[in-house]
């Protein structure tokens, strides 16, 4: 499994957590009156209906407490959605963006970093491959440093682009063995 893969899946999850507490918190307060009004008749019949058979139950009961909260006629206690604290609502996106920079952003911008300074460092005679694959000797490099000119081969020269210089080429000499 890749770091990509890993990412996708941490951002979905951030993405799902975040829409969640947005869609709890764009409750307005208008929407959240008309629902406590709504539930407030519906809360009244229950506790009618529970001081009427209060005095019954208790004949049958002979003594038994009940102490759930419809008993005590009232509804049981909800979260309310803007007693959550913002900042905890974006700790999921705030670690995957960091997660993100540390896992991808960062190792590109060193490479990137790597990858310039070689290409300023570039001198006559240094040996490079380029990013399609050509191996040479650097011949020429031009006055305004776009252009280097590469030698090939004994009588070759091809002129790239300092750009498409993929670096420096590091011969690997093995001895054989004797």
């Amino acid at each position: 499994m890749g770091a990509s893969s890993i990412l996708a899946g941490l951002l979905g999850l951030a993405i799902e957590l975040v829409c969640g507490g947005l869609q709890q918190a764009s409750e307005t307060p208008a929407a959240a009156a008309e629902s406590q009004a709504a539930a407030a008749p519906a809360a009244a019949v229950e506790e009618k209906a529970a001081t009427q058979a209060a005095p019954a139950q208790a004949e049958s009961d002979s003594g038994k407490t009940d102490s759930s909260p419809a008993a005590a006629g009232k509804a049981p206690a909800k979260p309310r959605p803007d007693e959550t604290p913002t900042l905890t609502q974006f700790l999921p996106l705030i670690f995957i963006a960091a997660m993100f920079y540390l896992i991808l952003l960062r190792p590109q911008q060193r490479e990137q970093k790597r990858r310039q300074e070689t290409l300023n460092a570039l001198k006559k005679n240094d040996r490079v491959v380029t990013t399609g694959g050509i191996i040479g000797t650097i011949a020429d490099l031009s006055a305004d440093n776009r252009f280097v000119t590469l030698k090939v081969d004994d009588s070759t020269r091809i002129r790239f682009l300092r750009s498409a210089i993929h670096g420096l080429l590091e011969d690997k000499t093995e001895t054989p063995a004797t």
